[in-house]
């Protein structure tokens, strides 16, 4: 799945390839359909940016802050700030993130986060 989101971005910055966003978000789509979370988060960023469809770039960011990706968490504490989410949406993703988090928590992600701040999952 990293494969798929590392080609997304090359196509997205046209980095070896010409650029096209189209193919970027097909490949991006293949990997969050395997359980690439920064796919899925990057999906909802172009939705929201680029598209302006709130509601779709809402439901991906959901899937990925469900499934512990902190970013897709922030982006919807910024749609409600900016009214394109409800305080529902954003405390249902909440508590879906903190019980991911729960779940994942283990003595060997403790002590590799403490270790090097890439390797927080929090």
């Amino acid at each position: 799945m990293v494969v798929l989101y590392v080609i997304g971005m090359a196509y997205m910055d046209g980095d070896g390839v010409e650029k096209n966003i189209t193919k970027a978000i097909h490949y991006w789509e293949l990997a969050a359909i395997g359980g690439a979370l920064s796919s899925r988060y990057n999906i909802g960023l172009f939705e929201q940016q680029d598209k302006g469809n709130m509601d779709r770039a809402l439901k991906h960011y959901k899937i990925a802050a469900g499934c512990g990706f902190s970013e897709s968490l922030k982006q919807i504490q910024k749609l409600y700030a900016s009214g394109y989410a409800t305080k529902d949406d954003y405390m249902e993703a909440l508590r879906a993130h903190q019980s991911c988090l729960v779940k994942i928590k283990s003595h060997q992600r403790e002590k590799a986060a403490a270790s090097n701040a890439r390797h927080k999952y929090y």
